[in-house]
């Protein structure tokens, strides 16, 4: 078996199609309540994958000439530059014949010097946590996927007032610049929220690193969707609610962060700035058929939020976490 670097530019299609059946026969398995991905999606989404954690790099693995496995390695930056988020699919015909395995003791010296290594979006009691917890891996958190479809969701549920001395506004890429500051300071809440032991740590938003994450979206295609509840008072942000709708998935809806200040929580904020991007982007976007979000299972609030404005639970998800000196070893420490 051999293991290379995959450029997702220069692949030949040939080789692209081989990774999108590895992908969709895992997908099967793995994961069958999903929507089949398509070729497309797939190559889209390998061209664009999610902002905010760092450069992505592919690998396969090969034998007999044919890619049996894919790797899907993101290197985030600043507060996480210790850390590498690594995704390895094996095509579930070839499991337990030791190539997830090798393929992860080979990727470890090429982390470009990370310490640790995580694994997200593992489905609970599936293969992957099977095989990630016998190579040395540990369960740090669990999260539950959601789903909204639109066509099914009783929309009055996304009739919630405005509560008594906010008011809620929105809009589509950039922030104005009159509430850039008080933007910054209200995603940073986010970093309260509960996400197990996990070492990837939120960004600390400013001013200057929103405008840098608004330009990388702008350069991926993304459309990014933001409502904000405003304190009327002081005319600060202290609630907020991002989505992105991404090219290769032009009808799906990725409901991103959601934080509210915590001096002002227990007004149903939260609940407001959701149920107000519903029905903002399905009216400007009608061609949007659903949103998907992923919320720790520890974050029952946050569940109980999703769920009043029609969101489902479709799967619950681990992630795994190890450092990268103990898999080196074998997992025996």
């Amino acid at each position: 078996m051999g293991i290379e670097l995959f450029d997702i530019e220069d692949a030949a299609e040939g080789d692209l199609r081989s990774v999108h059946g590895v992908m969709l026969a895992a997908q099967a398995v793995d994961r069958p309540d999903e929507v089949p991905v398509t070729f497309e999606a797939l190559v889209g989404s390998m061209r664009t994958p999610p902002a905010g954690f760092g450069p992505r790099r592919y690998w396969v693995a090969r034998r007999d000439g044919g890619i049996v496995a894919v790797a899907f390695v993101n290197l985030p930056d600043a507060e996480n530059s210790h850390l590498a988020l690594v995704t390895i699919t094996v095509h579930p015909d070839l499991r337990r014949n030791g190539i997830g395995t090798a393929f992860l003791r080979d990727l470890l010296p090429r982390l470009e010097g990370r310490t640790v290594v995580e694994g997200w979006e593992i489905t609970s009691g599936g293969a992957g946590e099977h095989w990630a917890t016998s190579v040395g891996f540990r369960v740090v958190n669990t999260m539950v996927l959601q789903l909204l479809p639109v066509a099914e969701v009783d929309r009055t549920t996304w009739d919630v007032p405005v509560p008594a001395g906010y008011r809620v506004e929105d809009w589509a890429g950039a922030a104005p610049d009159a509430m850039l500051e008080s933007f910054a300071r209200a995603r940073n809440a986010l970093r309260d929220a509960p996400f197990g032991e996990i070492d990837f740590q939120a960004p600390l938003w400013t001013a200057d690193r929103v405008r840098e994450a608004e330009a990388d979206l702008r350069a991926r295609g993304v459309e990014q969707r933001v409502a904000v509840a405003v304190h009327e008072e002081s005319g600060d942000v202290v609630g907020v609610t991002e989505v992105e709708v991404r090219p290769h998935r032009p009808h799906w809806a990725s409901q991103r962060e959601t934080s509210v200040l915590h001096a002002h929580r227990g007004h149903g904020l939260g609940r407001c700035v959701k149920a107000h991007m519903a029905r903002r982007l399905t009216a400007d976007r009608p061609d949007i058929d659903r949103f998907y979000t992923t919320t720790s299972a520890d974050n029952t609030h946050m569940i109980r939020v999703n769920e009043a404005i029609g969101y489902r639970t479709v799967r619950t998800q681990v992630s795994v976490k190890q450092d990268v000196v103990v898999l080196t070893l074998g997992g025996t420490q």
